[in-house]
């Protein structure tokens, strides 16, 4: 897997230290230990139950995730951390762009004025990330409900985003669940 080698190029004292040069506020700093506390628990669940996940890439990779709103806030924020990683990682610059709810279609990425491509997670450790982060609300972790009810009262309730975030929860969750034999 490409990732275990971008884990050795960034430990997590050099990943908060990143953060720390981008400017990244304490709130922020709270936010993405949580996430990468959390990542790294669903992570371990999953290895544990006989699938190939690095867990030590998603722990930097979540610490990382956010690094692009010491930059802005805004949707775009993916993009600005995935700038900001690519020269160093661009696997965790990846995930910067697909973190955002369960990620963000073309078409939808087109409406908000985003380069036009796929900003969907595509392998597990982008798709735990995603969901952790879809799980802490500053740095506590929620039920995926609230997540639920925080996009629908964003985006609205037949928003196609909502979708995804359930569909990313139900297979994570299975992952977490279901033992290998």
């Amino acid at each position: 897997m490409k990732s275990k080698s971008s884990t050795r190029s960034v430990d997590k004292k050099q990943a908060i230290s990143l953060l720390k040069k981008e400017g990244c506020d304490e709130s922020l700093m709270k936010h993405v230990l949580a996430v990468s506390k959390h990542a790294r628990s669903i992570a371990e669940k999953i290895k544990n139950n006989g699938h190939d996940v690095d867990v030590d890439f998603i722990e930097i990779a979540a610490l990382l995730h956010d690094i692009g709103r010491c930059r802005t806030h805004g949707i775009a924020h993916g993009i600005a951390g995935a700038k900001i990683m690519q020269p160093i990682s661009p696997e965790i610059a990846r995930v910067c762009e697909t973190h955002v709810g369960a990620g963000i279609d073309r078409a939808e990425a087109e409406k908000l004025g985003l380069p036009p491509k796929d900003f969907l997670p595509k392998t597990l450790e982008e798709k735990i990330i995603a969901h952790a982060d879809n799980l802490i609300e500053g740095d506590k972790i929620v039920n995926i409900e609230k997540t639920i009810k925080k996009f629908e009262s964003r985006l609205g309730k037949d928003h196609p985003a909502i979708l995804r975030i359930i569909k990313l929860n139900d297979y994570v969750e299975n992952l977490c669940k279901n033992e290998q034999n």
